[in-house]
């Protein structure tokens, strides 16, 4: 029996991927040319820098001593420990993650020893406390400004990010106000204050949880959906400092689950990469080795097996009619069809499933518009295919390229906006295009929507509720967010462990993602014996509708 384990999958906001926590063996640490100036003057450490990896480093104590900081470094354990205003940030040598107020968070320039001496990265610690950083390439001057008001950073959690837990844990960096015990000390003094911090309540100080201890800040049972989180520095008669201190974020949780096991007794053998789902509680997929059409039952998770395909398959689409579709590329490539009376009932004969139409070389996406009429991409060959609802076929050239020669499909994902133009996936660049499409059905122009490296391995896409589209990266185990105007979000990401495990396909009922994990020993998923396996995942995004 294999073990089902699977990491939790972490969200990250466009700007810096989360890292899993490890250990890295930076490059060997060379002197620094760069001028370091503080507040205008050079620092007095300056001559004491180094770079690793192009990261300013500095001496932990002299950077602490200019910070007006403590600071504690265990040689033994290569642990440090800095100390400011009631706040802490603990560094372990070489980690990847560091912790502000016992909340852990990434770090891309972890803590270096260098010659039996902390260095902590110049960076982060100055950004952390509020500084404000500037480089010239010129004089190859580093510039680190403060401000004598009273300022805030709220760590743990981004504008726009997502979760995938129901918990929620933050710290709060405070500058120029030290935090105090507002039950004893109750009147207004400049320069003392406490932390008011809603989650989804009115602003109103009762409904607040209050922070003066620089702790972390925890909210549990958060369901599904979008929130926002408002935190505020008060004095201590809990009044808004002048001027006001206050930071809002907006942010999404989501819960991420398996729905089936498609092969309980093995982590690797099947190949499941369409997924589709119908508005009767029915998830289908199929599996390319064995042929099989599975059909599963979306509050239980039971699967039964429907028939055997004539041949393996790949994209599915439904049609109005509640038919199914499922593309069977290589170079004489088929549509296959199963009418929608023979999804309802038991197992069927391979004799039912119809061959739509012929002569898709590659097919492998499929996505109607709302005239019936059937686009499937090409993969490799750079076609998109339209089938009219007669069944005439017709082949348009995207004029997309690849990027890698180690991967050549180029129209790969597939899928119509509300705008009605038509998106399709890059794989190989790692980029979202769409198209016009003229009113007879052919395609007109093309533009870039985003290439990001978040979309690397770009495989199924489906718009969500939201009106933005949902990429399935499947080389990064990821769940990818692209709204129309180009913005790119992780939703989801895991290592080879799961639950995403080489997601191909996405699809959307209501507020609830279906992705079929295709399982192979690439990329982030390489190797492939951990996890689960061929299954199909479902991510929660929002209330449940029942």
């Amino acid at each position: 029996m294999k073990i089902k384990q699977w990491l939790t999958a972490t969200a990250v906001t466009t700007s810096s991927l989360i890292l899993l926590s490890s250990i890295t063996f930076a490059a060997d640490p060379m002197k620094s040319d760069m001028v370091l100036k503080l507040n205008g003057k050079d620092a007095s450490f300056t001559a004491q820098t180094f770079l690793v990896e192009s990261n300013l480093y500095g001496p932990a104590d002299e950077v602490a001593r200019q910070l007006g900081a403590e600071v504690t470094w265990n040689a033994a354990a290569k642990t440090l420990t800095l100390r400011k205003s009631g706040s802490t940030i603990e560094f372990t040598a070489n980690m990847k993650t560091v912790k502000v107020n016992g909340v852990e968070l990434a770090l891309t320039a972890p803590l270096q020893v260098i010659g039996e001496k902390a260095y902590v990265p110049v960076r982060f610690i100055y950004e952390i406390l509020g500084y404000a950083i500037a480089y010239d390439s010129k004089t190859r001057a580093v510039s680190v400004s403060s401000d004598t008001l009273p300022s805030m950073r709220v760590l743990g959690i981004s504008e726009g990010q997502y979760l995938t837990s129901s918990e929620l844990k933050i710290a709060v960096w405070v500058e120029n106000v030290t935090l105090t015990d507002f039950k004893i000390n109750k009147a207004a003094k400049s320069g003392e204050g406490h932390l008011l911090v809603w989650l989804d309540t009115e602003l109103d100080p009762k409904l607040a949880i209050t922070s003066y201890k620089g702790e972390p800040i925890e909210f549990n049972h958060i369901k599904p959906g979008e929130h926002t989180l408002t935190v505020q520095l008060v004095g201590n008669d809990s009044l808004p400092l002048q001027p006001e201190v206050k930071q809002t974020i907006k942010f999404n949780t989501a819960q991420i689950s398996i729905l089936a096991d498609l092969d309980p007794q093995q982590a690797t053998g099947m190949r499941t990469e369409g997924v589709i789902a119908d508005n009767k509680g029915h998830v289908f997929t199929v599996d390319s080795d064995s042929k099989k059409l599975f059909r599963i039952k979306a509050d239980s998770g039971k699967v039964d097996v429907l028939t055997e395909l004539p041949r393996a398959a790949t994209g599915l689409g439904l049609d109005a009619s509640g038919n199914l579709y499922m593309a069977s590329g290589g170079q004489e490539g088929v549509i296959l069809r199963v009418l929608a009376k023979d999804l309802e009932g038991e197992m069927f004969d391979t004799s039912k499933v119809e061959t739509y139409v012929s002569g898709v070389a590659g097919a492998n996406g499929l996505a109607f518009d709302k005239k019936g009429n059937l686009y499937v991409t090409g993969g490799a060959n750079g076609n998109i295919y339209m089938v009219t609802p007669d069944g005439k076929l017709n082949t348009f050239k995207s004029g997309l390229q690849p990027e890698r020669t180690e991967q050549l499909i180029v129209v790969n994902g597939i899928a119509f906006g509300q705008d009605g133009k038509l998106y399709v996936s890059n794989t190989s660049s790692g980029e979202i295009n769409r198209f016009t499409v003229n009113a007879d059905g052919s395609l007109g122009s093309s533009e870039l929507v985003a290439k990001s490296p978040l979309l690397y391995g770009a495989d199924g896409i489906n718009f969500g509720p939201d009106n933005a589209l949902y990429v399935c990266a499947n080389e990064r185990n990821s769940i990818v967010k692209v709204t129309i105007d180009g913005k790119v979000t992780e939703v989801a990401h895991n290592d080879n462990k799961g639950p995403l495990e080489f997601p191909a396909s996405p699809y959307f009922i209501g507020s609830t993602l279906y992705i079929s994990n295709f399982d192979q020993p690439r990329g982030d998923n390489k190797p492939n014996e951990p996890g689960i396996g061929a299954s199909i995942v479902q991510i929660q995004l929002g209330p449940v509708n029942k």
